[in-house]
C-alpha cells in the first residue's frame, strides 16, 4: 500500500479535506504542522481546516442531523447509572463499601459493551454474580434513557452510522483517518458506511493493522538501563540538552501516569533551573499530555475546601488549610495566619466559623469578620433540601460573597481552572430531574465527585518537547524520541480484565487488557509505529522499581546497543551550587555581633547556649530575631505538658517531704502510696485536657503517681540529705552574657556537700557533656553557680527510673561513682580531676557564649547528633534556614549529596 507522505496529506487538506484524528493531541499537531507548510509556501491567509478527533466530528454530524432527541450527558447519564444501582433491591442488605466506585467500574463495562458491540449469553447461567447484575442494570439504563426522551452519547455513532447509510447527512468526498493503531468494532461499523456511502477514506500514516509482522529491529536505538525512574528521567532531561534548539522532541512512557511528577520535577530542575526558586516565572520548555484530575488543581481544591466547612466544628487544620488558602484569605492573610499560631498555642484540636468569627470580632479584624459573617449566613439560609441547580447557583454566588479569590490575579493555568470550575456547577445544575432534591452535603459531594472524576489539562504553547503516553503518540512524528519506562511489566501492558464481563467474552471480543496476548501483540505494533516515526531512538528502563528488580522489555530484547553510560552534566541549581558555581551574588554578612542596647533586652535563659549549641543560626533566628515555629496541637498531654506536669508534682512533694528522713519515714510506714495519690490529685485538679474526658485525666493521674512513687524508692536508696533548694532561680553572667536559669533542685548530703539535681523525662547521653557542642548543656550551665560534690539528671521515666551525672564521691548518689573511678573521666581528657571537669565545662559553656555575643549565625546543625537527635529534626525554623532546600540536609536528618 502507498503510504502517503506529509506533501500529499497536505494538498487533500487543502482540498477540504476533513482531517478525523484520533485524540485532540494529533489534531493540534496536524493543523500545526499544515500552517507551517502553507506559510513556508508563501501564503499569508487560507481557510482554516477541518482538522478535529474523529469523535468530535461524528457528534457534529449528529447535532447538524434533523433528529429532535437531545443528548444525555455523561455527567447526567453516570449519575443516572448510579442511582439505578443504589434503588437495586437485589442489593438491598449487602452493605456496598463504595457504591460510587461500583458504579464508575460497572459503567466501564457498560461502555466497553456497546464499543465492542458484545452480546450476553440468553441463558444467565454462563454468567457471574457481577455480569448478571450488569444485565439488569443495562436493562433499566437504557429504559430510563429512553423514557427521558434522550439520546445517551454511547448511542451516537450507531446512530450517525444509520443516518449515512439513509443518505442523511451531508458528506465530503475524501476524509483523512489519522494515528489509529487499532478499530473497535464500533468504529469499524461507522468506517464501513463512510466507505459504503461512496467516500474516498485515506489513513495516515498507516491503516490500523498494517504494520508488518516481521519481528521488531533498529541500528539506530540505543538501550539506556538506570537505577530507578528518577534516574531515567534526569537522564533523558539531560540528553534533551545535548539536542540543538531546533529539534522536535518526543518523550514516550508507557506508564505516564505512574512518571508524571517525577519527570515534571527533573524536567524543571534540568531544562528550567530556575523555575525551582519561590517567585520565579513559569517558563514551558516542556508539554505533558496526561492531564491531572480537576481536583487537583490549587483552585479548584481551595473552592471545594470552602463549601466543604458546615457549621459545626472542624479539624483546626483543615480549617486553617482552607482560610489560610490565598485564594480565600488574599489581603486578611497575616491576620488569619496570627489566629492559627494563637489557636495552636493554646492546643485546640477543632474549632468552628462562629468561634473564628468572634475571635476576628474581638481583634478588631472588621473584614474577616464580615466575611466570616457571610459565609455564616449562607449556611444558616441553605434549605435541609434543594435541587442541584439552587446549590449550583447558591456555591457560585456564595464564593463570591465570601470574597473567594477576589484578591488573586489569575494565571493563564487558574483562569482554566476557574474556567473548569464554573463548568462543574452547570454539570450539578443539569441534574435535577435525574436526583432531585438533595442534601448541601450530598451537593457538595457531587461536586466534588465530578471534580475528581474530571481529568483537566490547561493548554499551553507548543514546546519543542512533547512527554506522552503510548496512546497519545499515534501518529506524532519527532526528530528524537525517547521511551521511557520500557521494562517487563509495563511493555507488555499487565491485563486488568472488567470484573463485571466474563472473561470469556472479553477474550473472544479481544478488549483491552483481557489477556496477555492481546497486550503483547499491541505493545509490538505500537512500538513498530513508533520505531517507524524517528531515527535515532533512545529506550531507558529503571532496572529497581518500588523495591523490585526489572529487566528491559522481552519485546526489546536483541533490538540495538546497549549505553550504560549515563549523561554527568547537570545544570540544575543544587548540583550548582555544590560545584560553587556563582548563580546569584548576595552580600556575606559573615558576623553580626550583639549589640550593647540588644544585649539588655535578650531573653531566652539558659536556652541562648543550648541552641548555639544546637546550631549558630537557631539561637540568632530564635533569641534576636524572636523567631519560633509553630506549635503543633496534639491530642490530649503533650510531652511537654507531662513534663511540666512533673516538675509542679515533684516540687510540691518535696516541698512537703523537705528530708530523706521524712521519705524513709513514709516509704517505711506504708503511706507513701496515699501520700503520692493525694498529691497527684492536687496536682491533676489543675490540668485542662480538653476535649478529652475525665477518664483520661484519671488516668494520668494515675501515672503520675505511679511515677511518683518509683521515683522516691530511687530517692530512698541514698544516704541522709535535704533538700536545700527548690526551683532556685540565678542568673549566670558568662562572658558578659547574662542568662537566666531555674535549677530544679539543690540538695545538701552529709557533711555540707551539695548536689545539683535536673529532671528529665526524656534521653540522656553522659557522653553528651563531654563534647565541645553538648546537645543538653544545662547541668554544665549550672555548673558555674557555685562549687557543687555531684551534678546529675534524675531521669524519671517508667520502669527507668535512676540517677545520671557525675559526682566527686561515691557515696552521694545511688549508680554513680566517683569520677576517678568513672570511665567516663576518659572522655574529659587525659589527666583531669574533679575540678579539671568543672574547669572543663566553663571553658566549653564560655566558647559558645562568645560564638554568640560575637555574632556567629551560620547554618551549622551539630553534626554528632544523628536521626531522631538532629537539631533540624524539631527545629522548626528550616523553612527559614531553608537549609533542605540548599541540599545539606537529607529527610532523614543526615547530611546528604543528594
Amino acid at each position: 500500500m502507498h503510504r502517503l507522505n506529509v506533501d500529499e496529506i497536505s494538498s487533500l487538506i487543502r482540498k477540504g479535506a476533513p482531517v478525523l484524528t484520533v485524540n485532540k493531541r494529533l489534531a493540534r499537531h496536524v493543523r500545526m504542522e499544515f500552517d507551517s507548510i502553507m506559510r513556508a509556501s508563501g501564503h499569508s491567509a487560507w481557510p482554516t481546516p477541518l482538522i478535529i478527533p474523529l469523535s468530535a466530528w461524528v457528534s457534529s454530524l449528529w447535532e447538524n442531523s434533523k433528529e429532535s432527541r437531545p443528548l444525555l450527558s455523561d455527567t447526567r447519564a453516570k449519575a443516572l447509572w448510579e442511582k439505578i444501582i443504589l434503588n437495586d433491591r437485589a442489593l438491598l442488605g449487602f452493605g456496598l463499601l463504595n457504591p460510587q466506585g461500583l458504579a464508575v467500574t460497572s459503567f466501564d463495562a457498560y461502555s466497553l459493551i456497546r464499543e465492542y458491540a458484545i452480546s450476553f449469553p440468553r441463558d444467565d447461567i454462563y454468567l457471574t454474580g457481577e455480569a448478571r447484575a450488569l444485565k439488569r442494570w443495562i436493562v433499566e439504563f437504557e429504559g430510563a434513557v429512553k423514557g427521558l426522551g434522550f439520546l445517551d452519547r454511547l448511542s451516537i455513532p450507531d446512530e450517525v452510522a444509520g443516518l449515512i447509510g439513509r443518505g442523511q447527512v451531508d458528506l465530503p468526498g475524501t476524509v483523512i483517518i489519522a494515528g489509529f493503531d487499532e478499530f473497535t468494532p464500533r468504529t469499524s461499523r461507522l468506517i464501513r458506511a463512510l466507505e459504503k456511502a461512496g467516500l474516498n477514506i485515506v489513513y495516515w500514516p498507516d491503516e490500523p493493522g498494517s504494520l508488518s509482522e516481521k519481528e521488531l529491529s533498529g541500528a539506530a536505538v540505543t538501550i539506556r538501563p538506570c537505577e530507578d525512574e528518577a534516574a531515567e528521567a534526569v537522564q533523558a532531561a539531560r540528553w534533551i540538552r545535548t539536542l540543538g534548539t531546533g529539534a522536535r522532541i518526543g518523550i514516550i512512557v508507557p506508564e505516564l501516569n505512574k512518571y508524571r511528577d517525577t519527570i515534571i520535577r527533573e524536567f524543571a530542575a534540568e531544562l528550567n533551573p530556575r523555575s525551582v526558586l519561590p517567585g520565579s516565572l513559569k517558563k514551558d520548555v516542556f508539554n505533558i499530555s496526561l492531564g491531572t484530575p480537576l481536583i487537583s488543581e490549587p483552585l479548584v481544591r481551595s473552592a471545594l475546601d470552602v463549601l466543604s466547612i458546615g457549621e459545626g466544628k472542624e479539624d483546626l487544620s483543615k480549617m486553617m488549610l482552607v482560610l489560610c488558602s490565598p485564594y480565600f484569605s488574599g489581603k486578611d492573610y497575616l491576620d488569619i495566619a496570627s489566629i492559627d499560631a494563637d489557636l495552636k498555642e493554646r492546643n485546640y484540636l477543632e474549632i468552628s466559623l462562629f468561634e473564628v468569627r468572634d475571635m476576628a470580632e474581638r481583634r478588631g479584624l472588621t473584614s474577616l469578620k464580615e466575611r466570616l459573617a457571610s459565609w455564616l449566613r449562607f449556611l444558616r439560609a441553605s434549605r435541609p433540601k434543594d435541587l442541584p441547580s439552587r446549590w449550583a447557583e447558591g456555591f457560585s454566588k456564595f464564593l463570591k460573597d465570601i470574597g473567594w479569590h477576589k484578591h488573586v490575579s489569575p494565571s493563564s493555568e487558574e483562569y482554566q481552572a476557574l474556567k473548569a470550575l464554573n463548568a462543574l456547577f452547570e454539570e450539578l445544575a443539569s441534574l435535577d430531574e435525574i436526583v432531585g432534591r438533595i442534601s448541601r452535603q450530598e451537593a457538595y459531594s457531587r461536586i466534588s465527585g465530578l471534580a475528581s472524576d474530571t481529568m483537566h489539562q490547561s493548554e499551553s504553547p507548543e514546546c519543542r518537547v512533547e512527554v506522552l503516553g503510548l496512546l497519545e503518540s499515534a501518529g506524532l512524528s519527532f526528530d528524537h524520541i525517547w521511551i521511557m519506562g520500557c521494562h517487563e511489566f509495563a511493555l507488555p501492558r499487565q491485563i486488568a480484565p472488567n470484573p463485571f464481563i466474563p472473561i470469556f467474552l472479553q477474550k473472544a471480543y479481544n478488549l483491552p487488557f483481557s489477556s496477555h496476548e492481546r497486550e503483547a501483540l499491541f505493545a509490538k505494533q505500537s512500538l513498530k509505529r513508533i520505531l517507524n516515526s524517528a531515527s535515532p531512538v533512545d529506550i531507558s528502563y529503571p532496572k529497581i522499581s518500588d523495591g523490585r528488580e526489572l529487566g528491559l522489555t522481552p519485546l526489546l530484547k536483541g533490538v540495538g546497543r546497549i549505553e550504560e553510560a549515563g549523561f554527568t552534566s547537570s545544570s540544575r541549581l543544587i548540583d550548582s551550587m555544590r560545584t560553587e558555581s556563582v548563580i546569584e551574588e548576595t552580600a556575606d554578612y559573615g558576623a553580626i555581633p550583639v549589640g550593647p542596647e540588644e544585649l539588655k533586652d535578650l531573653k531566652g535563659g539558659t536556652a541562648v547556649i543550648k541552641n548555639q549549641s544546637l546550631c549558630p543560626f537557631k539561637a540568632f533566628a530564635t533569641h534576636r530575631l524572636n523567631a519560633e515555629g509553630l506549635k503543633e496541637p496534639e491530642l490530649g498531654l503533650s510531652a511537654a505538658g507531662r513534663g511540666s506536669i512533673l516538675h509542679t508534682a515533684l516540687k510540691l512533694f518535696w516541698e512537703k517531704v523537705v528530708d530523706s528522713e521524712r521519705l524513709k519515714e513514709l516509704a517505711g510506714n506504708g503511706r507513701m502510696d496515699d501520700f503520692v495519690k493525694s498529691l497527684s490529685a492536687e496536682i491533676m485538679k489543675e490540668v485542662d485536657a480538653a476535649p478529652l474526658s475525665g477518664r483520661f485525666l484519671e488516668i494520668e493521674r494515675e501515672r503520675l503517681a505511679a511515677l511518683l512513687k518509683d521515683w522516691a524508692l530511687v530517692e530512698a536508696g541514698r544516704g541522709p540529705f535535704k533538700v536545700k533548694s527548690i526551683e532556685l532561680e540565678k542568673e549566670f553572667d558568662i562572658c558578659g552574657l547574662k542568662v537566666k536559669g531555674r535549677i530544679d533542685r539543690v540538695d545538701e548530703a552529709e557533711g555540707g556537700r551539695e548536689i545539683i539535681i535536673d529532671y528529665k523525662s526524656g534521653e540522656i547521653d553522659r557522653n553528651d557533656w563531654m563534647r565541645e557542642r553538648p546537645k543538653d548543656p544545662q547541668l554544665l550551665i549550672y555548673s558555674l553557680s557555685g562549687k557543687f560534690d555531684a551534678i546529675s539528671f534524675a531521669r524519671i521515666i517508667p520502669g527507668e527510673c535512676r540517677f545520671v551525672g557525675v559526682s566527686s564521691a561515691d557515696d552521694l548518689l545511688p549508680g554513680i561513682r566517683h569520677f576517678e573511678k568513672d570511665g567516663i573521666r576518659e572522655k574529659a581528657g587525659e589527666g583531669r580531676d574533679w575540678d579539671g571537669l568543672m574547669e572543663l565545662w566553663k571553658e566549653t559553656v564560655e566558647g559558645l557564649a562568645k560564638e554568640f555575643l560575637a555574632g556567629i549565625l551560620k547554618v551549622d546543625p551539630n553534626g554528632e547528633l544523628k536521626g531522631r537527635q538532629s537539631p533540624c529534626e524539631h527545629c522548626g525554623l528550616t523553612v527559614l534556614c531553608r537549609i533542605t532546600e540548599r541540599g545539606l540536609r537529607g529527610k532523614d536528618g543526615d547530611e546528604s549529596g543528594e
